[in-house]
């Protein structure tokens, strides 16, 4: 037993990932004693391409129901929107408990929520103190990352010593100058850590991860073919990426100017906390643009992941007010596709190269992008600085999982000393040992527009239908007493291919007949629904046999 947890063999400490294990995004973990809940991150995910028409995927928070009393606080670790986005749309649903993070993520949240128009209780955390939440105490420890002030804790609790390792890799020189706190990391194994859960993202990956320093000769090199201006996209919360593209054009002679909200908010807030030095007589308004030579102006702009309705998208698909593609443009991708985007990433290059841009991308420039994961060199020297008795990988899906574990097996750990849960398990730690004892019901919350919640798996699978194979519409006036149809049904189409038949009237008019057919043919005294149920089976079967599709079919029956 750790000599900084006490003796107790009946209680013992819970940790759940409500975003569920082995994913790479929606970020949310709970550590649960018998009294207190600490949660750490709050996170969105992103929707996979069957989710048709769904914005953004959340945390289920279902298992903290019957346990909301018991929560002190939340802990967010970085400023990405995979580990807090997802405060606006939960934090309602929650007590009000205090929210501790960095100067940057606590700036980058309060933005957020200020947008969603929800108050809440900021506190800036203080990493020289250690912060006591209930059975809880955290001590932060900085470490690199893609994005400053990123942070590991150490939670000591009666029932074990935790090693939190969110996302993070060994960048001795980094672009913001952080320092990574080692020293915190030895003190830690000093203390005695009973499990360590840890970034795996790539652990597929040998050696170690480049610093971000590597990318200001590539940008260099990247704004020397520019003959017209420069357009770097990348994650709009990527502020070490946001300085180098700035600090490179800044240096070649050029105007810069921000598009997209999210890119605006964040130079914003990267200005005020001193992180990105960008003048304002070299800033320029998106408006006057073209009064300057192209030559000599950089576009930074958000929507690197081509979501739709983004200024990239927007510009790709020649509808953005104030900017046009134009030959002479060089525009550098300069991040990671996320798993699920990569067709629409590939469509918005195809765009923008049709409209006679260069473009430079990962597939054919690799080091355009620098990852804020560590490989396996950062994620060993990590385990054997921090030495955990127990190991957990997260961040990655289950692949990127049992590399992790192949690789800690290679350093000399057990396989049983590895835990590889799934979505839904329930991990317990107490008298020095972590095992995987139960389960919970975890699903995926899903954001459509403004609802929250409101998409099920019904809805996803009439979107799919809707997207591929359309939509044909009937309203039949039907003569309840005579069981007939007082005038012809009208019969419309909306996304629908008619295969063989070229005439759409013709395919239609055989529609109508159909539903005639069925409607004179119907036994007196049958109620409306089964009519109703025994014309869509008929239309349906109908549209099948002559065209080879399944169009939803929505049926109206107006009674006489």
């Amino acid at each position: 037993m750790n000599k900084e947890t006490k003796n107790n063999q009946t209680d013992k400490l819970k940790i759940v990932s409500l975003g569920g294990f082995g994913l790479v995004t929606k970020n949310m973990f709970i550590y649960e004693t018998p009294k207190d809940i600490l949660i750490v991150d709050c996170g969105i995910g992103f929707p996979d391409e069957e989710m048709l028409g769904v914005d953004l995927v959340i945390p289920d928070i279902s298992y903290l129901k019957n346990r909301k009393d018991k929560i002190r606080g939340i802990i967010i670790s970085h400023g990405h929107e995979d580990h807090f986005g997802a405060l606006p749309f939960l934090l309602p649903q929650l007590p009000k408990v205090p929210i501790f993070a960095s100067k940057l993520a606590l700036a980058i949240a309060e933005r957020k929520l200020k947008e969603n128009r929800i108050k809440a209780d900021l506190r800036l955390i203080d990493r020289k103190r250690t912060l006591k939440l209930g059975d809880f105490e955290i001590d932060l420890i900085q470490v690199t990352h893609s994005v400053p002030e990123a942070q590991h804790m150490f939670i000591k609790t009666p029932h074990g010593n935790i090693y939190h390792g969110s996302d993070f890799k060994f960048d001795w020189t980094p672009i913001d100058k952080t320092k990574i706190e080692v020293e915190k990391m030895v003190k830690a194994s000093e203390r005695g850590v009973d499990l360590m859960l840890s970034d795996c993202l790539r652990s597929e990956r040998e050696g170690y991860t480049d610093s971000e320093q590597a990318l200001i000769e590539i940008f260099e090199r990247e704004i020397a073919k520019a003959k017209g201006r420069f357009i770097v996209t990348t994650m709009s919360s990527n502020i070490s990426r946001l300085k180098t593209a700035i600090d490179v054009s800044r240096a070649s002679g050029r105007k810069i100017a921000l598009v997209g909200r999210s890119i605006v908010e964040i130079v914003k807030i990267g200005r005020r906390l001193g992180y990105l030095n960008l003048p304002k007589e070299d800033e320029i308004n998106l408006r006057k643009v073209n009064n300057y030579p192209d030559e000599k102006v950089t576009l930074l702009v958000a929507g690197s992941q081509a979501q739709s309705g983004s200024s990239l998208d927007r510009i790709a698909s020649q509808a953005h007010d104030n900017i046009r593609i134009k030959p002479g443009d060089f525009v550098v991708f300069s991040t990671d596709y996320i798993p699920g985007n990569e067709s629409s990433i590939q469509t918005v290059i195809d765009l923008l190269m049709r409209q006679g841009a260069e473009v430079s991308y990962m597939d054919i420039s690799e080091d355009l992008h620098v990852s804020g994961h560590g490989a396996r060199g950062d994620l060993s020297l990590l385990i054997n600085l921090v030495k955990p008795k127990f190991l957990l990988p997260i961040g990655g899906g289950f692949r990127q999982m049992k590399q992790y574990s192949l690789l800690a097996q290679r350093i000399g750990y057990q396989e049983d000393k590895i835990l590889l849960p799934s979505s839904g398990d329930v991990i317990e730690v107490d008298q020095g040992r972590a095992s995987i004892t139960g389960r919970f019901e975890a699903r995926d919350v899903m954001v459509d527009g403004l609802g929250v919640g409101d998409v099920g798996n019904v809805v996803l699978r009439d979107r799919e239908i809707l997207s591929q194979e359309g939509v044909v519409s009937a309203v039949v006036m039907l003569d309840k007493n005579k069981m007939q149809t007082i005038k012809e049904p009208e019969v419309l189409s909306r996304g629908f291919v008619y295969g063989q038949i070229k005439d759409g009237k013709e395919i239609l008019s055989l529609a109508q007949k159909e539903i005639s057919r069925i409607v004179n043919g119907a036994r007196k005294g049958m109620s409306t629904r089964d009519l109703k149920v025994a014309i869509q089976d008929s239309l349906e079967k109908f549209f099948y046999s002559t065209t080879g599709r399944r169009p939803m079919v929505l049926l109206t029956i107006i009674e006489a």
